[in-house]
């Protein structure tokens, strides 16, 4: 059988270089890609433009970090989206590519082979996904270094994201020996029965993917870590959980796992994109 060509344009809404904010490699310079289109509507979202996978603009950055932007037309060609991320990754030494969304997956075929390419040359590809398109991933893992996945809490997100389908995502995740996170979006009325039984989740796929290392901190050895992101309001999301609601969570999830810790949305604080 003759394999099909690989696609060869994408939808995109920007382009850019930024400070990552969020997990395990916030501070660290990226390049990100945003793609559109997304599977769910979470009530906190703040990227309402990347949600509707249609046509439209997308602004891409000339320069790192003078958002001086060009605007081209999306779907544009995977290749030329590539070059532009190259020319930005060119001018600053980068940590790593983000790819994000909305819901990078969506595009599954041509996240594929635009993270290929991307990967070219030895530069790492994170993605940033909400972790319900099993089939996707398991097509874009070989290209792949870090994979920052959201475990969805209906509570908070408004959805009702199956939790068998986020175990089989981070099983794949973790099968694959990709570098592996957990971010867990609070809020001021979690349910604590949906919250306890994401990080017990989290715990047994821990145990049965990435056994710790006698001797090693936690952290120190291939299991996840678990990142608390107490919600920013937006949208219909009016209010973030209390400081001693974040400290009770945070001492709630230890209990089950050894390696949960708490980063806010940091790129909002500073006033980044």
């Amino acid at each position: 059988m003759i394999a099909p060509d690989p696609p060869d344009d994408i939808l995109a809404t920007e382009v850019f270089s930024a400070i990552q904010g969020e997990a395990a490699l916030v501070g660290f310079r990226q390049v990100f890609v945003r793609l559109t289109g997304c599977n769910i509507r979470c009530a906190y979202c703040d990227q309402p433009e990347a949600l509707d996978k249609r046509p439209g603009p997308c602004r891409i950055e000339q320069t790192p970090g003078r958002r001086d932007w060009a605007v081209v037309d999306s779907p544009l060609p995977i290749a030329s989206l590539a070059s532009k991320v190259d020319a930005l990754w060119r001018q600053l030494a980068h940590h790593s590519i983000s790819l994000t969304g909305g819901e990078p997956l969506m595009q599954s075929a041509r996240v594929v082979e635009l993270a290929r390419q991307l990967a070219a040359g030895g530069r790492e590809v994170m993605l940033e996904t909400n972790g319900t398109l099993v089939s996707a991933l398991a097509a874009t893992l070989p290209w792949l270094r870090y994979v920052s996945m959201d475990v969805k809490l209906p509570s908070v997100d408004g959805e009702h994201v199956v939790p068998e389908t986020q175990w089989k995502f981070l099983d794949t995740a973790l099968e694959s020996g990709v570098t592996t996170w957990v971010k867990l979006v609070i809020g001021a009325t979690v349910d604590l029965q949906e919250f306890d039984r994401a990080i017990t989740m989290v715990s047994e796929l821990a145990d049965r993917r990435c056994p710790s290392v006698p001797g090693t901190l936690p952290g120190a050895d291939l299991r996840p870590d678990v990142f608390l992101q107490p919600v920013t309001p937006f949208g219909t999301v009016e209010a973030a959980p209390t400081p001693q609601q974040v400290l009770d969570l945070q001492a709630r999830a230890l209990r089950r796992y050894p390696s949960v810790r708490v980063v806010p949305q940091t790129h909002k604080a500073i006033g980044q994109l």
